[in-house]
């Protein structure tokens, strides 16, 4: 079973070493599922993400610059869970090219000022993870067997809830993905009512691949938390049956999902998906959005979602798969431009409060039908781009054209080239003096060549900013505004931002 990162940093073994966080402070409740040590730069092709790699720095403190900065992206795409670097002779610092990547990269860098036996801290750390997992299994096992017996009785779903709350000794509750309350149970505390403490355990429970429901389980004074995240596991299966059996899913429910499953797999039955726009009433629109939104952790309420995207009295047409929420919303029967259409409809989204943990992706729109699938698909791109690097909850696929573009070429070689040969002195410069003068262009074309507002947007002094802009357009070799050379140079630092937002390789 995995465990928190700042838990394994907490353990004795690895809390010996003092250890400081330098990158990634945010994602301190991201799950480890191994520990693992090498001093091999070229590693993150043999590991499968999750781990918390320790490292002494040897290998490291003879790398280039560049080596570094290559080494931590590596890891970050391969997705492992921190980098746990040892500082002492050989390496006295973690190297500030680290930290930027990592930061850039969201991977927790952490700093060991104390030497430590790594070989100790694999074997208490790793043994704690596979004793909680067979434990956890155990316990998995439990919940299973005492749900299969309520439901050869033929028990209904207030029945499953009773039988899960008091296996649990939690609070359990079923509600649908707008927060309508399905049942629940209560674990009965004796002396005195139940009183639930700390967060609720949720998971989604599907019928038939729809998610219909999310289920709830609220720890008591008396509830073990592993048990709770073991039920999580195995519970929805049953309830999802039980659901199946007595909550049937409803015409509207059954097409809402094969509309969107043919969308998504890139619409090979046109016709049908025409057949079910039509049932759905949202085909004699002039034009549709697709919406994606990943739902956390938490798999948070969806009806604040609905009730925005269905203002102005608009049509939509959703399902809940896993943490997933789609969307298709019919924009109108008018011909207003698609572009103010789509602004509502984001305005929307971001006037609605909404659980923290929620990332919502509006895509490109359409005016043909048959496209709303490469809609929900570069929805899709768009959350997966900006949640590696973004702190708004709601995202537009307009403002994220040039990443997802280069996302799609997938031809990062060719494009460093290009920013290679319209910006590489520049960019050496910054690396060679921890400059900002590759921030400073990037701000002055956004600002359209405007001097005070891009010394507002920098935070500098007008004079300052005019002596940082004639050492860029000295690097740059004074290209003449408005030429074909200044368009190239404005393209490749747009791609040089998409690099820097992890879309390209390094």
């Amino acid at each position: 079973m995995p465990l928190p990162l700042s838990e394994l940093l907490a353990d004795p073994t690895l809390a010996q070493s003092d250890p400081v966080v330098h990158a990634g402070e945010d994602r301190m409740s991201t799950p480890v599922r191994w520990v693992h040590t090498s001093e091999v730069l070229d590693i993150a092709p043999l590991l499968r993400g999750g781990e918390l790699l320790l490292v002494g720095g040897a290998s490291l403190a003879d790398a280039t610059e560049e080596q570094r900065r290559t080494y931590v992206a590596q890891l970050a795409e391969r997705g492992v869970a921190g980098l746990a670097l040892e500082t002492g002779t050989r390496l006295p610092a973690v190297p500030p090219e680290m930290v930027e990547e990592a930061r850039a990269r969201g991977l927790p860098l952490v700093e060991l000022h104390a030497v430590v036996r790594f070989v100790e801290v694999t074997q208490a750390v790793n043994g704690a993870l596979v004793n909680e997992s067979v434990r956890r299994l155990q316990l998995a096992d439990r919940v299973s067997h005492a749900l299969a017996a309520g439901l050869a009785d033929g028990l209904d779903i207030a029945g499953l809830l009773g039988v899960l709350a008091r296996v649990t000794q939690a609070h359990v509750s079923l509600t649908t993905p707008g927060g309508e309350l399905v049942g629940e149970a209560h674990h009965a505390v004796e002396p005195g009512p139940h009183v639930a403490t700390g967060q609720p355990v949720t998971a989604p429970v599907s019928s038939a691949g729809v998610t219909v429901a999310i289920l709830a389980l609220t720890p008591s004074q008396d509830s073990d938390l592993l048990l709770l995240q073991a039920a999580r596991d195995r519970a929805p299966e049953a309830l999802g049956l039980a659901l199946l059996r007595w909550r049937p899913l409803s015409q509207l429910e059954r097409d809402s999902h094969e509309f969107l499953s043919t969308a998504v797999r890139g619409n090979r039955s046109p016709r049908r998906l025409l057949e079910l726009a039509d049932r759905l009433s949202i085909r004699d629109h002039h034009s549709w959005v697709g919406v994606v939104a990943r739902l956390g952790e938490g798999r948070a309420a969806t009806g604040g979602i609905d009730a925005a995207l269905h203002r102005a009295g608009r049509t939509a047409v959703t399902e809940i798969s896993q943490d997933r929420y789609l969307a298709v919303v019919a924009l109108g029967h008018d011909d207003a431009p698609l572009a103010e259409a789509r602004r509502r409809v984001v305005q929307d989204l971001r006037d609605t409060p909404l659980p923290p943990q929620i990332r919502i992706a509006v895509g490109p729109g359409t005016r043909d039908l048959d496209a709303i699938g490469r809609c929900l698909r570069e929805a899709q791109l768009t959350l997966d781009l900006h949640e590696q690097h973004g702190q708004e909850f709601v995202l537009d696929a307009l403002a994220l054209g040039i990443p997802r573009f280069v996302a799609a070429v997938n031809r990062s070689a060719l494009v460093t080239e290009l920013v290679e040969e319209q910006l590489g002195d520049l960019l050496a410069h910054d690396r060679r003096r921890g400059g900002e003068l590759f921030e400073t262009l990037a701000t002055y074309l956004r600002q359209s060549g405007r001097k005070t507002d891009t010394a507002a947007a920098l935070h500098l002094q007008r004079q300052s900013l005019y002596q940082r802009l004639e050492r860029v357009l000295a690097l740059l070799g004074h290209p003449e505004p408005g030429s074909d050379r200044w368009a190239a140079i404005g393209l490749a630092v747009e791609l040089e931002r998409a690099r820097r937002q992890g879309v390209l390789g390094t």
